[in-house]
């Protein structure tokens, strides 16, 4: 649901209610549940005190609220996300806001640039020197993620300097204890053996 948060807010800041959200995130692609939407739903309205009932009986107060939340613009943790990671662009305003409202922020996007130059280049001094300055970091997390790096080292470096990868076998790896996971109990192992191999069953 976090991929729909800017209209959602939109939605119920408009009078549209839960009922016809629904109906229109599913139109836009939402693929889960109807329990887990309405439960993100219900966060927001909590969250920004949204009066999601807009009839004549709404009050004048109700009313005011809304159209006053109309005027705050959303940035969804995922279009954080997507700009440190993946460099999908925010506006002006959005970065400013964030890196003056989230200082360490700075440092995280350095991190992450450096990181991925070290696979770009393909170089192992860069990836030691990545290593020495991150590893006492003062954001514990990326503390640990390089001090991870460091004892694992011999895999990283490999990862480096090899054009080879084992994500495909990791990802066929992680399809089968899904499906594993899922069928837990509700067969015997003949159709867990035909699900994971696409066998027929006898």
């Amino acid at each position: 649901m976090d991929q729909f948060y800017d209209y959602i807010i939109k939605a119920f800041t408009s009078g549209i209610c839960r009922k016809d959200v629904y109906r229109n995130v599913i139109e836009k692609g939402y693929k889960g549940g109807q329990s887990a939407a309405y439960d993100y739903m219900n966060i927001i309205i909590e969250r920004f005190q949204i009066d999601v009932a807009i009839y004549k009986s709404s009050s004048p107060e109700a009313i005011q609220n809304k159209k006053a939340l109309q005027k705050y613009d959303h940035l969804s943790r995922n279009g954080i996300f997507r700009y440190l990671w993946m460099g999908v662009e925010l506006s002006a305003n959005h970065k400013a806001y964030i890196l003056q409202k989230y200082p360490k922020l700075r440092e995280l996007m350095r991190c992450v640039q450096e990181f991925r130059e070290v696979y770009e280049k393909k170089s192992m001094p860069l990836l030691y020197l990545f290593i020495e300055r991150y590893k006492n970091s003062d954001l514990k997390e990326i503390s640990r993620f390089v001090n991870g790096l460091e004892k694992d080292i011999e895999a990283v470096e490999n990862s480096v300097a090899s054009e080879l990868s084992n994500g495909f076998v990791e990802g066929t790896n992680s399809k089968l204890k899904m499906v594993k996971r899922t069928m837990y109990g509700r067969c015997g192992k003949a159709l867990l053996a035909a699900k994971l191999m696409y066998a027929k069953v006898e």
